[in-house]
């Protein structure tokens, strides 16, 4: 009962410790609606939509590894791609909020896609991935400033050590 106990405290004080760093009680609702915007861009298929969450200056790696730097190339990046997304709706499956200062957050969002194709054409599997963001509050407007994307691996699990 001792070690219940000790685990809510231990999240209570987490929870309310990140909380506590927001500006307002509005910024997780804020952040989280990025996450939604996100979703909504790209079952639009609207590259300007998606690149306008995002800082001018902001870093994204894509879940091939490839690193984009700023607006501008992440935007041509996915445009150049677009042809394989034309057909896929990605949905958003958790958000998750940390607040590291009151102007930036720590913010994994677990998605999944269907319709979409690999370079060569043919059909994908459904998938899931995870982004991990590192969104800013700039002038009272919170995007992300970083973005890293990734597949949820497929691997059966590692063989028991013997």
């Amino acid at each position: 009962m001792n070690a219940v106990r000790s685990l809510l405290c231990t999240v209570t004080i987490v929870s309310a410790s990140s909380f506590a760093l927001a500006d307002s009680p509005d910024d997780e609702a804020q952040i989280r609606a990025i996450a939604t915007s996100w979703e909504s861009a790209w079952n639009a298929h609207d590259m300007k939509a998606l690149v306008a969450l995002v800082t001018a200056d902001a870093d994204f790696v894509n879940v091939g590894g490839k690193h984009w730097k700023g607006r501008e190339q992440i935007e041509a990046e996915h445009t150049l791609r677009l042809s394989q997304f034309q057909e896929s709706t990605s949905t958003t499956q958790l958000v998750t909020v940390q607040f590291l200062k009151p102007d930036i957050a720590l913010v994994p969002v677990n998605w999944g896609m269907v319709g979409d194709k690999d370079p060569n054409g043919s059909a994908r599997k459904p998938r899931e991935g995870v982004f991990t963001w590192i969104v800013t509050k700039q002038s009272g407007s919170w995007q992300i400033r970083a973005a890293q994307n990734t597949n949820v691996s497929n691997l059966p699990p590692p063989a028991p050590r013997k």
